[in-house]
């Protein structure tokens, strides 16, 4: 039988009888959709609970009675004890108390018929008519968390292709404000489209996947601003806006309502159904996460990759040169390639007392076929300084970054950049020769009077005459 007829039968209030159930007297089957069944058995428990409160028994001597941790007769004894200690306490259960001794009943062979009153006071009745059916609802915590991450998945993947296809923007190393900022907006798109989708479909694409739906109980879908209340109080109550240890508390929080068959805040006054439990939809869901996250992964490579490919103008190597110096965050000492390959030097007050060949940027030379850069070089020459000279690593990688073919596998692509960057940054001032991703370079250098340390090379002291002779070049095959 259902809720509403047990309370007819008991005069229970539902209330109550999910207060029960929550401290563990009752345990109803649920139907799939969460409706409570009750048989026989809990007919009786109710009853036998109504009869002992009736006399103030308090909740943990019913647990203690029902678990047979306690006997009835040693309850009843030291209930006696407690009504005839209390002026106030009513004869009628004393008596009742003094019946039940009498009759030698246990728990498990009472019957509380013969003692409860047929009715109640007209005052103290409740109109159970009234009250609605109990709603349906879907306690399973773990399909209801993967289907709003997978909602939420959907939400950040299209926030991240917008921000790709409209800004370009470098979604691997984004800041913590940035981030922040991503996940305000995915917020905010989530508390927009979703209501939309509850009115519109009943459901979301998470919530599809695992066969769920939220309605009113009669079927209707909701309205806009139900679903926008409902995904409001998700976000606050269940999601903790996704502040960290505020979203961990919520989620634990929610959890343990599920767990206990207790009706989430967002929930109240829905019905949530569910259609199956098939464990293919649990396949169907790690396979469209998988390609969600591999669309924000490859939008992470697609910006890798260099803003202009094959044949390049000056003016497009520039565009390139720059993109490469923001995704590695290469400094260059401030300085910065404007589009005609000239170097655009903000003010520094170093440039006042710094020798010439440590604050100015080696000029590039371009080699040019049919109008598009063949070659990129330049020449350094510094002689009889007693000041370092800086490596040229960092230029050595963003030029031939700049020029480079990537390969059909991205990845590799990205893995032999970084390697050719690190590289760069520790054997500058070596003589080599080599071909990385469709660019050959060559580096030649020549020094004497100095010694080489990580990042420049330091003069030797007590030496008369010293010189820094490097000419590099990279170029690419042109078609």
């Amino acid at each position: 039988m259902k809720i509403k007829d047990v309370e007819k039968l008991t005069h229970t209030d539902r209330a109550t009888l999910y207060y029960y159930e929550k401290e563990g007297l009752l345990a109803p089957q649920r139907t799939e959709n969460g409706y409570r069944i009750y048989n026989t058995e809990d007919l009786s428990a109710i009853k036998k609970i109504r009869l002992l409160r009736s006399l103030q028994v308090s909740i943990e001597d019913l647990k203690a009675l029902k678990n047979d941790e306690l006997t009835l007769s040693s309850v009843l004894k030291n209930q006696l004890a407690l009504l005839s200690s209390e002026e106030k306490k009513s004869q009628e259960s004393k008596e009742l108390c003094l019946k039940l001794l009498t009759q030698e009943e246990t728990f498990q062979t009472l019957s509380p018929d013969q003692y409860l009153h047929p009715g109640e006071p007209p005052h103290q009745m409740k109109d159970f008519e009234d009250y609605p059916e109990e709603l349906p609802q879907v306690y399973d915590p773990i399909r209801r968390f993967f289907a709003r991450f997978f909602d939420y998945t959907i939400y950040i993947t299209l926030w991240y292709l917008a921000l790709y296809l409209t800004l370009r923007i470098d979604l691997q190393n984004r800041s913590f404000l940035y981030l922040l900022l991503d996940q305000m907006v995915t917020m905010a798109l989530m508390l927009v489209v979703e209501p939309v989708l509850l009115t519109l479909y009943k459901t979301t694409p998470g919530k599809k996947i695992f066969g769920l739906r939220i309605e009113h109980s009669d079927g209707t879908p909701l309205q806009y601003h139900e679903g926008f209340s409902r995904t409001f109080l998700v976000l606050l109550e269940g999601m903790g806006f996704l502040v960290p240890l505020v979203s961990l508390f919520t989620l634990i929080i929610s959890y343990n309502r599920c767990i206990q068959g207790e009706i989430q805040p967002w929930d109240k006054n829905i019905a949530y159904r569910i259609k199956d439990r098939n464990a293919l939809r649990g396949v169907l869901f790690a396979v469209l996460c998988t390609i969600l996250l591999s669309i924000t992964v490859l939008l992470q490579y697609l910006y890798f990759m260099p803003p202009n490919r094959g044949n390049l103008t000056v003016e497009e190597f520039t565009e390139n040169f720059s993109h490469y110096q923001k995704i590695y965050n290469l400094p260059l000492n401030g300085k910065r390639l404007k589009s005609s390959a000239a170097w655009e030097s903000p003010y520094d007050f170093r440039d006042l007392y710094l020798p010439h060949h440590v604050t100015t940027p080696p000029n590039l030379t371009f080699t040019m076929k049919n109008g598009y850069v063949e070659a990129v070089s330049f020449d350094i020459d510094v002689r009889d300084t007693d000041f370092y000279v800086y490596h040229y690593g960092e230029y050595m990688s963003l030029i031939s970054l700049a020029l480079m073919t990537p390969e059909w596998n991205l990845a590799t692509t990205r893995e032999k950049a970084d390697k050719l960057v690190d590289y760069f940054s520790w054997n500058s001032s070596s003589s080599y020769t080599m071909n990385v991703l469709g660019v050959d370079i060559d580096n030649d250098v020549l020094f004497e009077g100095f010694e080489e340390t990580h990042n420049h090379t330091m003069p030797l002291r007590d030496v008369e005459s010293n010189f820094y002779r490097q000419k590099f070049i990279a170029s690419k095959y042109l078609p």
